[in-house]
């Protein structure tokens, strides 16, 4: 079912990107994420579940932005280290965390060639696929959304590929510059990139096609 529903989501909003030149207002890529939202939403049921800090305390708990090396994602578990109470959670997992992001520029050509690989994913996928290739889809749908919705953030003077519609720091060393890349260099370190935290959410089994053993 829910294979199904994701290959008749997929051409609607691959014919949005295709069609649409890539040089009109950024408003106009809010449908487009809009219909990719909806596509990663399918893609991600389909997909082993993810949490949003890896931990086993807290799950779904907010992500620490600014997590220490060796540490873990959870905000709630570092603060507790941070002020040293020995019931901290101290192990890391290694398991993946959120869903892919790309690296800026983010274009449209950027897109389009996101949409060529998740197309040619969805091909490969049936009932028996791997969940690695779930996976993939997830994370490759997720990608091209985060694409879109940069896209569609309104243009600012500052031209900064990464926060197209920042602000600009008017005392930033050589000029001004885009304030949220160089209040994370006066930190000593880059801005977490955006995320989508994973929600709880039914499972829903997939659906063995007819003929095939229980």
């Amino acid at each position: 079912m829910l294979l199904k529903e994701l290959r008749s989501r997929l051409p609607s909003a691959d014919d949005r990107v295709r069609a649409f030149l890539g040089y009109g207002d950024p408003t106009e890529y809010d449908a487009i994420a809009d219909a990719l939202y909806r596509v990663f939403i399918t893609a991600r049921n389909l997909a082993p579940a993810r949490h949003s800090t890896n931990c086993s305390i807290h799950p779904y708990g907010p992500v620490d932005p600014q997590s220490p090396q060796g540490w873990g994602q959870c905000l709630f578990c570092n603060s507790n280290r941070r002020i040293g109470d020995p019931r901290a959670r101290q192990e890391v997992q290694n398991t993946p965390l959120q869903y892919e992001v790309p690296p800026p520029p983010y274009t449209h050509e950027a897109l389009l060639a996101r949409m060529r690989q998740i197309n040619e994913v969805v091909f490969e996928l049936n009932f028996r696929s791997p969940e690695e290739d779930f996976a993939l889809t997830a994370d490759l749908v997720h990608g091209a959304f985060i694409i879109a919705r940069e896209l569609s953030r309104p243009r600012s003077s500052s031209r900064c590929p990464r926060h197209p519609g920042a602000p600009l720091d008017p005392d930033a060393p050589g000029g001004p510059r885009c304030l949220f890349c160089t209040i994370a260099e006066r930190r000593g370190g880059a801005p977490p990139p955006p995320q989508i935290r994973d929600r709880p959410r039914r499972s829903f089994p997939r659906r063995q096609p007819p003929g095939s053993p229980s």
